[in-house]
Formats: C-alpha cells, sequence, structure tokens
C-alpha cells in the first residue's frame, strides 16, 4: 500500500475511534468523513462497510496496547495503566461489536486471540516480577478483571471517574501479593492523588 493510501487509512481509523466513542456505534460515517478530512470514495476504498470499519478501530487499539505492553516491561505502573485503557477500550468496544454480524464478529475474534493473548500474558508476566499479582493469577482472570472495570465504568451509581476508581481498588486488592497478616493497600501501585475519593 502506498504512503498516502496508508496515511487515509490511519487518518479514517483514529477519526471513527474518536467518533464512535463520542457518539456511539450509530453515528453517520458521514462524521468519521469529515473528522478524517478524506472523501466518501476513501472510505470506502479502505472498508467495505461500518462493520469492516469498527474492526479495525478495535484491531488498532489492541495493537497499540500490545507494543506498550512490549515497550514498557518490568514497569509496575503498567498494570493500573493498562487496567484503566484496556476498561476504557472495552467499555467503548463492547456497544461497537455488538452490532456486528454474528459470525463475522466470532472470526474476527478467533483471529485477534492470538495477539489479545499474547498481551495479557506479557501484562502478567510484568506484574509478576513487580510482585503484584499472586501467581496462580491467569490470563482469563485478567480479563475478567478488565470487563468488570469496563462495566464499573457505566455504573448507575456513581459518576463514572469514581464507580472506576472504586472498582479499580476493589480489583487490585484482590489480585495483589498479600504476606499473611498484611494490609491490602494500593499506595504501591497509583501515583500520588488517584482514587482519592476512595481512599478518603
Amino acid at each position: 500500500m502506498r504512503a498516502d493510501a496508508l496515511e487515509h487509512r490511519r487518518r479514517l481509523i483514529e477519526a471513527a475511534a474518536h467518533v464512535f466513542a463520542s457518539h456511539g456505534p450509530d453515528t453517520p460515517l458521514q462524521a468519521v468523513i469529515e473528522e478524517a478530512g478524506c472523501g466518501r470514495g476513501t472510505l470506502y476504498r479502505h472498508f467495505a462497510d461500518r462493520e469492516e470499519l469498527i474492526m479495525a478501530v478495535v484491531e488498532g487499539e489492541i495493537e497499540d496496547a500490545l507494543q506498550t505492553i512490549e515497550t514498557r516491561a518490568g514497569d509496575p505502573a503498567l498494570l493500573v495503566d493498562v487496567l484503566t485503557c484496556q476498561s476504557r477500550a472495552a467499555s467503548i468496544h463492547f456497544p461497537l461489536l455488538c452490532t456486528i454480524d454474528e459470525g463475522r464478529i466470532q472470526a474476527f475474534a478467533e483471529r485477534l486471540r492470538p495477539r489479545y493473548e499474547r498481551m495479557l500474558d506479557l501484562l502478567l508476566e510484568t506484574a509478576r516480577g513487580c510482585g503484584q499479582v499472586d501467581e496462580g493469577f491467569t490470563p482469563d482472570m485478567l480479563y475478567m478483571a478488565i470487563e468488570m472495570l469496563a462495566a464499573a465504568r457505566g455504573s448507575k451509581a456513581m459518576p463514572e471517574d469514581k464507580a472506576f476508581a472504586l472498582a479499580l481498588r476493589i480489583v487490585l486488592d484482590g489480585v495483589r501479593q498479600n504476606p499473611e497478616g498484611a494490609p491490602k493497600s494500593l499506595s504501591s501501585f497509583l501515583k500520588p492523588g488517584e482514587c482519592r475519593e476512595v481512599d478518603a
């Protein structure tokens, strides 16, 4: 693919990610075209339909997350950063992916599974190396934690930032290594000022 075509594709994916996150999966594609600064013909040269564009957005974000995790191996802040980013992405992507035909989404999920599993494995490797999770904590458990944090972002009981902070505290207190009798605390995981409302 030519450099200009790659640039158009990149701009369309970035615009779609922003537009769908801001306005939902049913937003007219014209809004994506306008934000990307491309024509309708350019959009359809790269993506046959809305579903293909949505899948490209999700795939691109998984690739970005994997690259971040590979680059930051050994960083103790990685666990919280990835849980925060991936739960936000999941809260946005789930409604998008629900609009896609079931057979098509299953094939898409199977294609992405190896990269997503690698992402989880590498994240756990760093978290274990930093003493942040128990040895028995598995990739499936990590995936479930991301799903729970994503669900918390949709809480009707409190604002999203407060709900997420509370859910993050619950998750981290549940997964961290805890010598017998030692109190559990988030202080070793969070930057100064994070989750103030929850810790107060």
